[in-house]
């Protein structure tokens, strides 16, 4: 199917699915209360996917999505009631109360119109609530979010009883005719594009980015990507969709009542997103749905039955926990089924070469200046790199061992951003890093593997490197959401460049795998693509053959060194093993108790009685 048809179909799915809908339920007589079901699913499902993607893939727990919802129905009632008061003053009250074509373009106006104010209301208020709390790692946002949920209760509260000596808003009778806006249609056509919205996210290059952050922060810092931007747009994207889902409940009900947004409200709404399987929008969308229509079959018990609802709900909900823990989905998507039906069509079949241009980006020499200057930092009242001096030239392979203790993570801690030193200056191409963000100094041209390796490991192996060249991206966000002719040629050029790399590195057969399934060794070769991927002028290995064995460690030594002659880089390497450390460095820098002791070749460190003395702990006369 073209690209164009599919655009088409999608369209006519979200717009014209819902109509269509409404038009049969007008026309086969389903009664109010079947329709009202309908509206309820539709409103749980917008819920649901909003909050699938704050904290299935971003991994943020928020608590306040109910509180985003009154913000929704507030703001939008009250400029509900004002607009339409205005604009219906000279109205022929028959044409309000009719059932014209007229009357409903007009009421679709105004819902319109209503939604974006109460939209915007959502996004200033998750900014003011996400910002400062998203910018730590933690919980922050559960407690900030639940504080908001709170606070906007109790606002509301007060309003409502000043201005209207009521706790609650009911819109003017002049307002009526909205109550037929909320519908099939319109609560499905909301629906939709919210799934479409995060549906389309996840699946682009920009959008990997929130799983990596959920699945590791520190390693998704290191391969330059801005945490707090992307759980900070999870948040507000999420946050508009409770807000629209507030619009809608207020129109339906033509009612603001502080009471149905509590905390507990906020807590049902979670429900459908871990028993669907948290990192699924497909599980939390049919967890939703299912859920809501649970609810009301229960309704039906008999009156004296009633008081048992809640004990079977919360039964099969246990129950369905208990044999399904990780939900109904787990991580996997609807489209997951049809990628795996494509692939085994595929199998066989002769794969797409790689585009000139994709080969030209990668394979460019890019070669960086490194140099530490007097680099110390204290942790209280311990030293643990003292006066650190380095000098890295472009295209240089250099070395930094020492004992265990010695300092070297942590002078690859300070070069990389995860600390910052007590003193001293990091130059990258003679600029200063000191102070810049892990991410940011990814950006200008450093990149790193860790001393214990820190995959993405729930995620494959070609979306660990796909989500390394995120930052590279030209399209961003927007396109990713609009699916623009760019963006489709820019995932192309991505997926292109990504398997390129991976069968540099010999993974390109597991490129479907699940990063934490493979080797050791495979993994360790993941975690250099994946720095790879990030373009870097300067590559910090962390121990690389930690935990090989000697043939292990004889092709990793033929790996660096192909990695060198191909890209051209600037390599500072952190390793135990000697064999490694001698074979392939060009000079070696040794610490010991985060003091430099030594520089030079590895035939003059080799016998450099300073060296044998700290790795051996007594003078080099008796050690010989």
């Amino acid at each position: 199917m073209s690209r164009l048809a599919r655009n088409i179909l999608v369209l006519f799915g979200v717009i014209g699915g819902p109509i269509l809908a409404q038009y049969c339920a007008n026309r086969f007589g389903l009664s109010q209360y079947a329709q009202g079901i309908l509206y309820k699913i539709a409103l749980n499902v917008t819920l649901a996917a909003g909050l699938s993607l704050i904290i299935g893939f971003a991994g943020q727990f928020s608590l306040g999505q109910a509180g985003f919802m009154s913000v929704g129905a507030f703001f939008s009632g009250l400029f509900t009631s004002k607009l339409v008061l205005a604009m219906t003053a000279s109205m022929n009250p028959a044409f309000l109360e009719g059932d014209t074509t007229s009357a409903a373009f007009l009421r679709g106006g105004f819902l319109i119109l209503t939604m974006l104010a109460g939209m915007a209301a959502a996004v200033v208020a998750s900014i003011l609530v996400g910002l400062p709390s998203l910018r730590l790692r933690g919980d922050y946002l559960a407690i900030a979010t639940l504080g908001f949920g709170e606070i906007g209760y109790n606002l509301l509260l007060v309003y409502f009883q000043k201005q209207y000596s009521d706790t609650a808003y009911y819109m003017p009778n002049e307002v009526n005719f909205m109550e037929k806006t909320v519908n099939i249609a319109s609560s499905w056509t909301v629906a939709l594009v919210g799934i479409l919205v995060v549906r389309n996210l996840i699946s682009s290059t920009a959008g990997r980015a929130l799983p990596a952050i959920r699945e590791d922060e520190i390693a998704a810092g290191a391969v330059g990507i801005n945490s707090t931007r992307y759980k900070l747009l999870a948040f507000i994207i999420g946050s508009v969709l409770a807000s629209a889902a507030g619009v809608l409940e207020a129109h339906q009900t033509l009612t603001v009542n502080p009471a149905n947004y509590r905390f507990d409200r906020s807590i049902e709404m979670i429900v459908p997103v871990v028993l669907g399987g948290s990192g699924s929008l497909t599980g939390s969308v049919l967890a939703a749905g299912l859920f809501t229509f649970l609810l009301e079959l229960l309704r039906g018990l008999p009156s004296d039955a009633q008081q048992y609802r809640t004990i079977v709900y919360a039964g099969v909900l246990v129950v369905i926990m208990i044999l399904r823990p990780q939900g109904l989905m787990g991580r996997y998507e609807l489209g997951d089924l049809f990628r795996y039906i494509a692939r085994r069509r595929s199998a066989g079949r002769p794969t797409m070469t790689l585009p000139a241009l994709a080969a030209q980006q990668i394979i460019a020499p890019q070669s960086g200046k490194l140099e530490c200057r007097d680099l110390t930092i204290r942790f209280g009242g311990l030293i643990a790199v003292n006066g650190f001096n380095l000098s890295l030239a472009p295209r240089e392979i250099l070395g930094l061992i020492g004992p265990n203790g010695a300092g070297k993570t942590t002078c690859f801690n300070m070069i990389t951003g995860v600390y910052r030193p007590t003193s001293g200056d990091v130059c990258l191409n003679d600029q200063s890093l000191v102070g810049s963000k892990t991410f940011r100094i990814n950006q200008r041209g450093i990149a790193r593997t860790f001393q214990n390796i820190r995959l993405f490991a729930n995620l494959s192996v070609l979306d660990n490197v796909r989500i390394a060249l995120h930052a590279h991206l030209k399209t961003g966000v927007p396109a990713a959401i609009l699916r623009t002719a760019a963006f489709y040629k820019e995932e192309a050029l991505t997926h292109a460049t990504a398997m390129h790399l991976l069968d540099l590195l010999d993974l390109s057969r597991v490129a479907d795998e699940r990063a934490g399934s493979l080797p050791y060794g495979d993994q360790r070769r993941l975690e250099i693509a994946r720095a790879l991927a990030t373009r870097p002028r300067v590559l910090c290995l962390d121990e690389p053959a930690a935990g090989m064995n000697p043939a292990e460690k004889r092709d990793l030594l033929n790996l660096i060194a192909k990695i060198h002659q191909l890209f051209q880089l600037t390599i500072l390497l952190i390793e135990h093993d000697m064999q490694v450390v001698m074979g392939v460095c060009h000079r070696i820098v040794v610490l010991d108790h985060g003091e430099t002791i030594a520089i030079g070749t590895p035939a003059e460190i080799r016998k450099n009685p300073a060296v044998i003395e700290a790795y051996l702990g007594e003078p080099a006369g008796h050690a010989a």
